[in-house]
Parts: structure tokens; sequence; C-alpha cells
């Protein structure tokens, strides 16, 4: 019995199942190391901002300094003035810029509290938080060697939102989990399909329908789950935008173009888990490890920019990432749209490499399916179909007939 027992987790488990073990050991390690060096750190380091210098002054010099000196910023970009750094915060290179006043140090001579602007982006509050604060905590300090300890604030901050100042981060947040929503769902919809023509040896029945095309095959099979899925997609976003600004003609088709180009990407990328595989039940285990997990590296929650290497590059992969990108520029207006066609040429390689390499590993799996299974053919006739089984029957029958005459 433990013969056989050894024997049989040998076969299961070690008996060439790569796939396999990728689903049970690499996949998930490798997802919760990501998340563990992304949020297990005891502070957020290297959180990008920029500095508009109005004022040349010593005092100005100094706080650069000490922004510099911070580890949790990084001061990324130093601005001729604040509509470069607009622009590099629309574009998701900053995330904070701070604008030196002028006469800061005058004012600061004459003892009044010279107020300092701090513009953040308005769609990530949490990384905000710890930029703002960090802010605050620099400036205060470098205002407390200036003026007296009875001085209760030395150097005030006035905090600013660029971008999605009329929504509300709630309705943001929710545009963000319906794309997450339709991510996972575009690789699920596709592993279905793509495996269905596997299951129960009908790969053949198929394939005469499609007139023995596998281009017509693959067509039908994609194409309307495809074409389903935006417009489903597009519903759901325009019913949850009205919780921010009306959406402009513009802005809609822009979205609308990087939400059919994610749902193509993700549909290629689920017939590759079925081409490699060939098991539906492991490729919808790929699709939900990959997908599952995909919105806590998006962006939305943590910038991407303040992410370890390693996790920026799997974030760079993932659709979702680059069309929450979108969604977010598309909120601020005119402004965006410029670098969002940036983004929407990226996503358009991706979907071409995606939807080549699926239709490649889907014919190499229909093909070796097709040579392998049972060799009795299905004649599909105009009326209905006429399986192996009922064929196997009508030989026997007829076989039964010769010998009784």
């Amino acid at each position: 019995m433990l013969k056989g027992l050894l024997k049989t987790i040998g076969k299961i488990y070690f008996g060439h199942k790569i796939v396999l073990w990728m689903i049970l050991a690499v996949l998930p390690v490798g997802v919760s190391v990501f998340m563990l060096e992304m949020f297990s750190s005891q502070i957020v380091q290297h959180i990008p901002i920029g500095i508009v210098k109005q004022d040349n002054s010593q005092l100005a010099d100094r706080l650069e300094m000490a922004l510099q000196s911070s580890p949790v910023l990084d001061v990324k970009l130093l601005c001729h003035d604040m509509s470069e750094c607009e622009h590099a915060v629309i574009r998701g290179d900053l995330q904070t810029f701070i604008v030196f006043p002028n006469e800061l140090e005058r004012r600061a001579l004459r003892l009044e509290a010279p107020v300092i602007p701090v513009y953040s982006s308005g769609q990530n509050y949490l990384t905000n938080m710890f930029a703002t604060k960090e802010i605050r905590a620099v400036l205060t300090d470098v205002g407390s060697e200036l003026f007296t300890a009875s001085f209760e604030d030395p150097i005030k901050t006035e905090i600013h939102s660029v971008g999605n100042i009329e929504g509300n981060y709630q309705g943001f947040l929710a545009l963000g989990l319906v794309s997450a929503m339709f991510h996972l769902a575009a690789m699920l919809v596709a592993v279905y399909i793509a495996s269905f023509p596997l299951r129960d040896k009908r790969v053949r029945e198929f394939y005469q329908y499609a007139e023995r095309s596998w281009v017509t095959l693959g067509v039908a099979s994609f194409v309307p789950a495809v074409i389903i899925l935006w417009l489903e997609y597009m519903g759901c976003y325009a019913y949850t935008h009205r919780m921010l600004m009306p959406m402009g003609f513009e802005e809609f088709v822009m979205v609308s173009v990087a939400q059919l180009l994610m749902v193509i990407c993700c549909v290629g990328a689920g017939m590759v888990f079925v081409g490699v595989t060939g098991v539906m039940r492991i490729a919808t285990g790929v699709s939900g490890v990959i997908g599952g997990p995909a919105f806590a590296f998006a962006g939305q929650t943590f910038p991407v920019m303040a992410m370890p290497f390693a996790v920026r590059c799997f974030a760079f992969v993932l659709p979702l990432t680059h069309v929450l990108r979108v969604q977010s520029m598309m909120l601020l207006g005119d402004v965006g749209m410029a670098a969002s066609w940036e983004v929407i040429k990226l996503m358009a390689g991706m979907a071409l490499f995606w939807t080549l390499f699926g239709c490649l590993t889907m014919v190499l799996r229909w093909q070796y399916r097709l040579k392998h299974d049972s060799q009795m053919p299905v004649v599909v006739e105009e009326d209905g179909e006429i399986t192996v089984d009922a064929l196997f029957k009508s030989v026997l029958e007829k076989i039964r007939r010769r010998k009784n005459d």
C-alpha cells in the first residue's frame, strides 16, 4: 500500500508537471513576496516630488537640501514654473510638488510664518498622506531652527489637489475596481472559451463546423467575447462615472479605446494559459493568481514609482496598470490627452503581442488534440451531428444485420 501511495504521489507531482508546480509554488509565493516587499517597509520611501523655486534665497536652498535628505521623499524635478510640475503629476512622474513662493526668506526675517503651497495628485490619497506628512515634518524642522521655540507654527503649508478636484476619491476608487473586475473576467472567459473545444474531444467537431479553417474557428470563438466584454465594460464605467464630473466625448473615446485594448490583452493572455497548459482547471488557476491581486499592483492604491524594481516590472506587464493610467489622466480633462496617447500606443503593442502569441499557442494545442484524440471521425450533417458513440453503434447494427441475413 505504501509503495502504491508513493508511486502515485510521484506520478502526480513529479511526472513532468511543471505547470502544476507553477500553480502550486511559484505563482503564489512570487506574488506574496512582491506584496511583502511593497507593503512591509516601515515607511514608504522614494516618493517622487518636484520643487518650484520662485524665491532663490538661502532659506529656499536650505529647505531644498532638507527635502533631498529625507528617505521618504525623492526630489525628481526642479521645475521652472508650476505648469511643468503639474504636467509631471498628470503624467504620473511626480506625486507631489512644492512651491517656494516669492519673498519666502524676507517673511521669515520679519518673523512672519511663510506659507508654502504643496500640490498633490488628487487620486492617490494614501500616498499623499505619507508625502504631505513628511513634507510638513521637514519644513517644520527647518523652521524650528530659524524661530524661537515658542513659535508654534514656524513654516505653514497649504495642501492643494491637482486633478479630480470636482469628484471624490470613492468614485475614483470604484472606477479602478470596475476595471480590475473586467481585467480578471476577460482572462477567465478566454480560458473557458479556449478550452471548450478541448473538452470531450470536440476539436474535430468544431473544426468541421469552421469548414476546416483555424482562422474561422478562432474568430468565431473569441471576437464575440471581446465585443460583449467591451460593451459591458463601457456601460459599467459610464454608470460608475456618474459619481464624478461629467464625462466629455473625447474622454469617453479615449477611455473606451484603452478598455478595448485591455480586454484584448486579457483575452490573449487567457488563450496563452490554455495553449500552454491544455487544461481548463490549471489555466483558470493561473488567471486567478495573476489577475486576482492585480489591483494591488496597478498603482491606484500604491504608486508604481515607489515600488521595488521587481514589483514595478510585474506592474508594467499588467494591462490593468495602463488602463488605470488612462482613466486617471482623462479625469483631468484636455491636459491629460497627449500623455494618454503614449499609453494607448503601448497598450496597442501589448494587445498585438498577446493576441498573436495566444493564437499561436491555441492553434498548436488544437492541432495536437486533433491529431492525438480519437481517430474515429465525427460526421456533421445539416440536420445535426452524429457522435462517435452513435456512429459506432450504427456500424455494429449493420454487422448484426449482415450476419442475420
